[in-house]
C-alpha cells in the first residue's frame, strides 16, 4: 500500500513536471504568433481603410501637377503623406521623385492640401492633394506616367497624354 501511494507520487510529481515544461515552452511561442497576428491585423486594417484616386492631371515647363482625392475613410498625417513614393516620366521611361518641401533642387515633389475643411494639415477624407512635382526638364508632348504609392503601400496610377 505505501509502495502504491509513492509510485502514484512519483507520477504525478513527473506529470506536474512535464505540464510546466510543456507550458513554458510553448507560452512564448504563442504569445508570439498571437502579438503578430494582431499586428498584421492592425496594418491590413489600415491599408482597407485607406483609398486614394487620382483626379486630374496637367503641367506647365518644367512642373508637372497632380490632384489626388483622399476617397478613403481615414486621415493620413503630413509626415506620412511625405514618406510617400511619387513616381512620373514618359510611359515606359518614368523615375522616383523625392519629397522636398522647398522643390529645389530637381527632380523633386511637394504637395498642398486644397480643401483642407478644418485646417489641420492633414488629408482628411474627401479632401484633394495637389502634388507638384519639379521635372529636370521641360514636360513636352508623349504619353506620361504617373504613380503614387503611399506609407501604407496603397496606391494609384494613371497614364496620360499631353
Amino acid at each position: 500500500m505505501a509502495e502504491s501511494a509513492i509510485s502514484v507520487t512519483i507520477i504525478t510529481i513527473g506529470c506536474v513536471i512535464c505540464a510546466t515544461v510543456l507550458v513554458t515552452a510553448l507560452y512564448p511561442a504563442m504569445y508570439g504568433a498571437a502579438a503578430s497576428a494582431v499586428a498584421t491585423t492592425v496594418k491590413l486594417g489600415e491599408r482597407i481603410e485607406t483609398s486614394v484616386e487620382i483626379i486630374a492631371e496637367t503641367n506647365e515647363s518644367t512642373y508637372e501637377y497632380v490632384w489626388v482625392k483622399n476617397t478613403g475613410s481615414s486621415q493620413i498625417a503630413p509626415s506620412q503623406i511625405e514618406r510617400s513614393d511619387i513616381f512620373f516620366g514618359e510611359t515606359g521611361n518614368f523615375q522616383r521623385f523625392l519629397y522636398d518641401s522647398d522643390l529645389s533642387p530637381a527632380p523633386c515633389w511637394n504637395y498642398s492640401i486644397e480643401n483642407d475643411a478644418n485646417g489641420n494639415g492633414w488629408w482628411d477624407t474627401g479632401e484633394t492633394v495637389k502634388i507638384t512635382i519639379n521635372c529636370t526638364s521641360t514636360i513636352g508632348s508623349d504619353d506620361y506616367y504617373f504613380k503614387i504609392v503611399l506609407y501604407n503601400a496603397v496606391s494609384d496610377d494613371d497614364t496620360f497624354s499631353i
